[in-house]
């Protein structure tokens, strides 16, 4: 009778949640934002702090909301709400697409631990 796992397949499972782990944990100690970069295709739209009162703007049907010290995108025409799902924004590096409406949300913020690339 075969195995269904083999201690290969235990050494690869293991090396894919230890680094899923770090990721994980690498996310958790990036810096905090401090600026948030609202673009509409693709040139800045809006520019305004991370933190402060109650904020909220509309870029081409996308509502994009400010609350405690955290951004998100509260309502959008789009027909998959992608962007409305990415949840809230804090850290640097942090993003939220709604491509049909060509608008993004970025987070930006002093430090050398931002990343060079984000995929989805």
């Amino acid at each position: 009778m075969k195995k269904l796992i083999t201690s290969k397949d235990f050494i690869i499972i293991a090396a894919a949640l230890m680094l899923g782990a770090a990721l994980f944990l690498a996310r958790g100690f990036s810096s905090q934002g401090e600026t948030v970069v609202v673009k509409y295709n693709g040139e800045v739209e809006k520019t305004f702090p991370l933190n402060g009162e109650y904020y909220e703007i509309t870029v081409n049907s996308v509502v994009i909301r400010r609350e405690n010290n955290e951004v998100y995108v509260a309502d959008s025409d789009c027909e998959d709400k992608t962007c409305v799902r990415s949840g809230k924004l804090s850290k640097k590096g942090d993003a939220a697409f709604c491509v049909p409406n060509r608008v993004s949300v970025e987070i930006e913020g002093k430090g050398a631990n931002s990343p060079d690339a984000m995929t989805w």
